[in-house]
């Protein structure tokens, strides 16, 4: 996707005619199968549902441009009442910085009508699932996710399994929710897949420490940096 002659326009200058050309581009028939099998299963149409943030405080159309174009093909509706907020960029920083700053959002949601999320890219998974948990926190429900790409080509779990929860317990042993209430505000079930996969490549609680903090720093650095602009 990064690749593709019309990205920069939809990503960096809000361009939603050269997002939507992108998304022509790219979406497959596949995608579009699943999504249709989604809606069946469902019984009624669902409303789409993408991580946005106000247009001044955004120049990334792609994840709106996507929930639009799908709402064409499908004859689905996008619920736009919804927003993320949107102090810093998380696009160009590590990943412990995504882990550290949850995303979080305002708005009202539809308690009636089933939710698919989708957004522009899946990365580690954290804002998809801090989307459905902000839904689902108001009372919603979510059937579904999708985003025009993955890093890794190819549909993408996110929900924790058994066998990483159960690689988690056994290396880090029974404080780890203490550990992550305390320092991420969650239990350690709430990490996607990818998330988890991260955490499990550090050598300890020290180092896991030394991540997270890291991340935060890094994320409050670039949060002054956007303030300061402003």
């Amino acid at each position: 996707m990064a690749s593709h002659g019309l990205y920069s326009a939809a990503k960096g200058q809000r361009d939603m005619n050269a997002a939507l050309e992108l998304i022509d581009d790219l979406v497959t028939e596949e995608t579009i199968k699943k999504l249709q099998t989604l809606g069946q299963q469902a019984g009624v149409k669902p409303k789409l549902i993408a991580p946005a943030a106000q247009i001044d405080e955004s120049n990334n159309a792609l994840a709106v441009g996507y929930a639009n174009w799908l709402a064409h093909e499908l004859d689905w509706e996008v619920d736009e009442s919804v927003f993320q907020m949107k102090d810093f960029s998380k696009d160009r920083l590590d990943h412990w910085v995504r882990i550290a700053h949850r995303s979080t959002f305002y708005g009202e949601i539809d308690k009636k009508t089933p939710y698919v999320i989708v957004d522009d890219v899946i990365t580690l998974g954290g804002t998809l699932a801090d989307l459905r948990s902000f839904i689902v926190g108001k009372g919603g429900r979510v059937i579904g996710m999708s985003t025009i790409a993955s890093r890794e080509g190819s549909d993408v779990q996110i929900r924790l399994d058994v066998d990483t929860q159960t690689k988690l317990e056994k290396q880090y042993g029974g404080d780890l929710a203490k550990f992550c209430d305390q320092h991420l505000g969650f239990h350690y079930r709430g990490f996607t897949r990818p998330e988890a996969a991260r955490v499990l490549s550090c050598s300890g609680y020290v180092h896991l420490g030394e991540k997270i903090m890291r991340g935060r720093n890094t994320g409050n650095a670039s949060r002054g940096k956007k303030q300061a602009a402003r």
